[in-house]
């Protein structure tokens, strides 16, 4: 077992500074500290789909694939990574120029410039030149539906349908275009063909991964929402799972969903053996061997004096604007109220019921873990109930029994 910090554990000692426990224990806690660690990378969607599943994860583990749209204009980033000789010796240059590609937009995710970058010397002064190539265009054919694209692959892929999912793949393709930037221009066609077959490659790949960003946004979706988490001490990075009742049920989830992000993490790891691999990398840079790890530890946190103050004072803090935050979407419905469509408020009034429902039961089940009353803000803010009531009085002229329902809701 793993105890941090290291100290003494005398019980005076860990009641004074309190602890958490890394490992098997039957020590009693009141949740679990969950620190994660994202890193750069990308992981194959089919593969960490499959992998969930495995682990008895559902779909709202994993994170979405990206649109096409989007797709496209990460994978056309890629294209200046490609490496062009240098001009040794070049008409209207006094040195040797070194050329880059830089790709620029010409039509914010829809279409972009292929430009070469030139440097090095002429008329005895350093200078730099650009000069247009192609045009990348994202254009999806008429009978090609993006959105249904992007779903049906996801559902194959939950559905075990992996190879229908991945020869739908090539589909793609179609609706990217790399063209001459003007048409009566000559081209090196070598190169034509490799920024079209780099830029083809790419797309699909992006198309189809999950990469550190799509990863880390959905890591707090799932521990605040999936788990119930709260944000522990204004720290990056991590949670505080409460133990809302004896069921362990949520620390299974925990653990699985660690093991999950681990694939992450050895997919985008530099292995191997130092004798046989090189620490610089094409450019002579150096590789990023011995970086940390993407990974979601998981904590237990055992229940004494200070460290329960320190979770009191978080879920005070963020159940307080959880509560703010529910009172605004009271507001906010107060404010579309429609004599003509009562019914459709009705329905957004249903939508707020339970969420407030679930907001009290959140706040119970706090309270309980806590062993006493947790010292919320309640009240709406002076703007918002000064909304609210201007709201629920041109309402009452109008349904007062409506208005009865949306004043309800404002309580917790």
């Amino acid at each position: 077992m793993l105890v941090l910090p290291p100290h003494q554990m005398s019980e005076n000692k860990s009641q004074e500074e309190g602890y958490v426990i890394a490992g098997n224990t039957e020590i009693a806690t009141r949740g679990h500290l969950a620190i994660y660690s994202v890193t750069s990378g990308r992981v194959a969607y089919d593969s960490f789909a499959t992998t969930a599943q495995g682990l008895e994860l559902t779909r709202n583990f994993v994170p979405d694939i990206r649109r096409l749209k989007d797709s496209f204009a990460i994978a056309r980033g890629n294209l200046e990574s490609i490496r062009l000789p240098t001009l040794e010796v070049a008409e209207g240059w006094e040195s040797p120029v070194d050329r880059t590609l830089k790709v620029v937009s010409l039509s914010r995710g829809n279409e972009y410039a292929v430009q070469i970058e030139s440097r090095g010397r002429a008329r005895g002064k350093n200078d730099v030149r650009r000069a247009n190539l192609f045009r990348l265009e994202f254009t999806p054919p008429e009978d090609f539906d993006a959105a249904k694209w992007r779903t049906d692959y996801m559902d194959n892929v939950w559905e075990s349908k992996l190879e229908e999912a991945r020869d739908s793949v090539a589909q793609i393709s179609a609706c990217l275009s790399v063209t001459p930037y003007w048409d009566d221009m000559s081209i090196d066609v070598g190169l034509f063909a490799q920024i079209s077959q780099a830029l083809m490659q790419e797309f699909q790949v992006v198309a189809t991964s999950i990469d550190q960003k799509m990863l880390r946004d959905k890591i707090v979706r799932v521990l605040t929402g999936e788990l119930g988490g709260l944000p522990y001490r204004s720290g990056q990075g991590i949670f505080f799972i409460p133990k809302y009742d004896d069921d362990d049920n949520y620390l299974n989830t925990l653990t699985n969903y660690s093991s999950l992000l681990d694939q992450f993490g050895n997919v985008n790891a530099l292995q191997g053996a130092s004798s046989t691999n090189n620490w610089f990398d094409d450019n002579g840079k150096p590789r990023t061997w011995h970086r940390p790890r993407t990974n979601l530890r998981v904590l237990g946190y055992i229940d004494n004096e200070r460290q329960m103050n320190y979770i009191r004072q978080d879920i005070q803090t963020n159940v307080s604007r959880e509560i703010a935050e529910y009172q605004q979407k009271v507001l906010e419905v107060a404010q579309g109220f429609d004599s003509d469509n009562v019914e459709r408020f009705e329905t957004r009034l249903d939508s707020l019921r339970g969420q407030r429902d679930s907001l009290r039961e959140r706040v119970s089940s706090l309270t309980t873990m806590l062993g006493g009353e947790i010292d919320l803000h309640r009240d709406p803010y002076a703007d918002v109930a000064s909304g609210i009531g201007s709201r629920l009085d041109n309402i009452r002229g109008v349904n007062s029994s409506v208005a009865e329902r949306l004043s309800n809701l404002t309580l917790l």
